[in-house]
């Protein structure tokens, strides 16, 4: 309503000066020259212009509706494409409301000069259907084009904001002038005497402040639930269109209009119509992938494309960067939701549940997370029976807790199409929704804990990002009192926080909070390698000291778990990172629901991550000498290390010297290569973990064994072939390696990775030719490869054509200025001429950008 407040306040200023002691209704047809008698300032509007009237307020309520309509699915759009944060929505609002006021200025002084009031505003309701049409279009397909404005002015916050506003505003100009024109036009038709004015005008008003509340709940929570953005913008264009076409036809029939006039006004409507069969269309993939903040696979896209390339070719250039499978797209009331679909050269697949573009739940990569969210209280708790989990996602985190004999469980999930993502995660989530335990309440989780009566054991809260809008609100000192107040006497709260896209004011600000509400308190990290950015921030309620040794009794119950395997409970001791949080976070401020510091601070810190946090805890962290002495304990034993790396694989998460084999028995190193081999049956590996030869070689070769014995069963056979061609690569075994690769690229021949693995492996062999082939496809697939720039420039150099490699070096780096490597190769090649003053130029680069080069 504070919408509509501030245009009908722009309306009533502009046409100050058109009201009279008299005031002329015009008729509305263009070539009657007749018009509406002159109307006594104590009168009304003859019969048999009332239709005028009631036609002028039909549009009135139609243009409301549609344009709250439109502000509503745009926000909910681009917070996809600039970020769900509470700067954007407010920057799009701030856009939208001012276009519409200049509207309402614009055409106040158009509505004054013209004797065709009625026409104007058929017209600019047509035209503003095309122009939200258009810009729809535009906007859906803009990803590209924003990165590339949030990449150039990512470390500016303010000076993007302002580009951002100013750019929208470019955007939404036109249908917003035309959109805010009714206000003045319709006021000057409904008008019709000066003793009436305000009863004229607040009557109109209210007519378009009715349409524009039914557009604004429509639009939230009916036709994006139902038909999703796109289809959304579409039905409301068609009925924009539609009573337009109705009302001229109306207007054209009372003046009995000649075919030609019928036609001028009837073909742009009915082509709009048609169009809104088919656009708008936007690339749901790539409006899952959340282009405002991950900028890696792009990165070189944004540095090199031009601005109008982005804003035209973005769909096509990042549709060839994509990978996965779109699997499922909900857009509803709680948000945008998708699930992508990636297949390993292994064949193991793997889910990844995104919410506006953020990934929020996986059943790989998150595993360590959403285990541990579940795990760690429920061993700490001497007896869980009533757990309440804020945030379904996956349901992972929710099914694990089903494993201890609880009674209750109770899950919080504002977001309905959520729940309908969660059914692909069902082989790990132990089908957790279908457990007659089990609650699902579709609710604020917040309001929920306000509401209920219900006591719990353990509260788990998983909420997403709190760069998000709103979601900070789960990170207030506010809300950890009213979860304290739901637990049981000793009850236990679990709050997940991340140290990624903070930074360590940000960081201490929620860790600063939670303390001063849970004083009895732990910080765990949940990567087993102890390098990680998941954090949890574990609260007791009462005066309980950590204790796991407790929870060998409910070993039984975590050995249920398809996703853990976990020996001793006590192993988690080496999680814990500090049992003291006021030391580590000291004094300052703390975020309130009154002082919402984070809400704001958050969305400053999206693109970046700070060092300082691992300094900081590392630096201030404290454990009891309990607990120091039984982390000493499970990590210097070799059973406990072999146990502790059986727990990291479990959840995917091998690191480098999990085990010191160095002191291992021959039993205790044939158990741990045994391990690894298991895993090497199902899931990619990084090499670099070992530092033995022999269970790299062994590994290898079960991941060879494995490919080759299920190849036709692979989802994704080029990507199998490409990465079986990597594993013979890697053994030196070149010949195997090449078949392989071309196999992979008989599949894909597009596939510029597999293209300059080929090359490379034809390289090694000497084959200078061959080589130089496949980089010059890799160049023509995508023109900006730096790599196969270098590789070209590698390849010529070895045939001794020193000018052409030099060339190639030269392009590598106009494309990529801090490319080590090509400063390196353009050295040898300008020392080789001579050039040495150059050479050393080069040379002198590339130990500034990677001094241990």
């Amino acid at each position: 309503m504070l919408v509509n407040g501030i245009i009908g306040l722009s309306c009533l200023l502009v046409s100050y000066k058109a009201v009279t002691q008299k005031v002329a209704v015009k008729q509305a047809a263009c070539d009657s020259q007749k018009s509406l008698q002159t109307v006594r300032a104590e009168g009304t509007a003859p019969a048999e212009y009332q239709w005028a009237v009631n036609g002028a307020l039909v549009i009135f309520a139609v243009s409301g509706f549609c344009a709250m309509a439109y502000e509503v699915i745009w926000t909910k759009l681009l917070g996809l494409i600039i970020g769900p944060t509470t700067y954007s929505f407010t920057i799009v609002l701030v856009t939208f409301i001012l276009g519409l006021a200049l509207g309402s200025m614009i055409f106040g002084w158009l509505a004054d000069k013209s004797s065709k009031t009625i026409w104007l505003l058929i017209f600019t309701q047509i035209a503003a259907a095309f122009f939200v049409l258009g810009t729809s279009q535009l906007l859906g397909n803009s990803q590209l084009f924003f990165a590339k404005v949030i990449f150039n002015f990512k470390d500016q916050f303010t000076v993007l904001s302002v580009l951002k506003a100013v750019i929208l505003f470019i955007f939404m100009i036109l249908p917003t002038l035309c959109l805010g024109a009714t206000f003045p036009l319709v006021g000057k038709i409904c008008t019709q005497s000066v003793s009436k004015v305000g009863r004229s005008l607040g009557f109109a008003y209210a007519i378009n402040s009715i349409g524009a509340v039914l557009g604004s709940f429509c639009a939230g929570f009916l036709l994006i639930p139902l038909l999703g953005k796109e289809k959304s913008l579409s039905v409301v264009i068609a009925l924009q269109l539609f009573v337009s076409l109705i009302f001229a036809a109306i207007v054209l029939s009372k003046n009995k209009q000649s075919i030609l006039k019928w036609a001028s006004v009837a073909a742009p409507a009915l082509v709009g119509l048609f169009l809104c069969l088919y656009f708008p269309m936007w690339n749901r993939y790539l409006l899952s992938e959340g282009r405002y903040y991950r900028f890696d696979q792009i990165e070189t896209e944004l540095e090199h494309r031009g601005w109008l390339e982005t804003l035209l070719q973005g769909p096509r250039i990042l549709t060839r960067l994509t990978y996965g499978k779109l699997v499922y797209y909900g857009d509803g009331i709680g948000g945008f939701t998708t699930v992508q679909e990636y297949a390993d050269p292994l064949g193991d697949v793997e889910y990844i549940m995104q919410n506006s573009g953020k990934t929020d739940a996986s059943s790989r990569g998150d595993m360590t997370t959403q285990t541990l969210s579940a795990h760690l209280p429920m061993l700490l708790h001497r007896n869980p029976k009533t757990i309440m989990v804020l945030g379904l996602a996956s349901g992972i985190t929710a099914g694990e807790t089903l494993h201890y004999g609880i009674d209750q469980l109770d899950v919080i999930e504002i977001n309905r199409q959520v729940v309908a993502a969660s059914n692909f995660f069902l082989p790990w989530n132990n089908n957790v929704l279908s457990d007659p335990r089990t609650n699902l309440i579709i609710q604020d989780g917040r309001a929920h804990l306000q509401l209920t009566k219900q006591k719990y054991d353990v509260i788990i809260s998983e909420p997403s990002n709190p760069w998000m809008a709103g979601l900070a609100a789960l990170f207030t000192r506010d809300f950890f009192a009213i979860a304290k107040n739901r637990l049981d006497e000793n009850g236990i709260f679990v709050q997940w926080l991340h140290s990624y896209e903070m930074d360590w004011s940000a960081f201490a600000l929620v860790g600063r909070t939670f303390a001063e509400v849970f004083p009895n308190s732990l910080l765990v990290m949940t990567s087993p390698s102890g390098r990680g950015q998941d954090y949890l921030l574990v609260g007791l309620k009462g005066s309980q000291q950590l204790a796991l040794n407790r929870a060998k009794q409910k070993l039984s119950c975590i050995q249920q778990s398809r996703n853990v395997t976990l020996r001793d409970p006590r192993l988690l001791y080496r999680l814990i990172v500090s049992e003291d949080l006021h030391r580590i976070f000291g004094q300052g401020p703390v975020n309130t629901d009154n002082r919402p510091r984070l809400e704001f601070a958050a969305p400053k810190l999206i693109r970046g991550s700070d060092p300082m946090i691992e300094e900081e805890i590392a630096d201030k962290k404290w454990l009891s000498p309990e607990t120091r002495k039984t982390v000493q304990q499970v990590t210097t034993n070799l059973d406990a290390q072999i146990d502790f790396a059986a727990y990291a694989v479990s959840l995917y998460e091998p690191f480098r010297d999990m085990v010191d084999l160095s002191k291992a028995t021959p039993s205790q190193k044939e158990r741990f290569f045994k391990l690894m081999e298991t895993y090497a049956t199902k899931i990619l590996m990084d090499y670099s973990i070992f530092r033995d030869d022999r269970l790299r070689q062994r590994c290898s070769s079960i991941q060879i064994e494995t490919i080759e014995k299920n190849i036709e069963l692979m989802p994704d056979k080029a990507l199998s072939y490409s990465y079986l061609g990597n594993l013979y690569y890697a053994e030196d075994m070149l010949d195997e390696a090449i078949t392989n690769y071309s196999k992979s690229l008989q599949i894909e021949p597009d596939s510029a990775f597999a293209r300059g693995n080929l090359g490379h492996a034809l390289f090694r062999q000497g084959n200078f030719e061959g080589a130089i082939k496949h980089y010059k496809e890799m160049l023509r697939i995508n023109p900006d490869l730096a790599d196969a720039r270098n590789d070209l420039g590698r390849a010529r150099a070895h045939q001794g054509n020193l000018e052409e490699a030099i060339k190639h070096y030269t392009e590598a780096l106009r494309i990529s200025p801090d490319f080590a490597e090509a400063h390196s190769y353009l050295g040898c090649a300008l020392a080789q001429q001579g050039k040495l003053d150059e050479a050393i130029k080069h040379y002198t680069e590339a130990l500034r950008i990677r001094p241990d080069f």
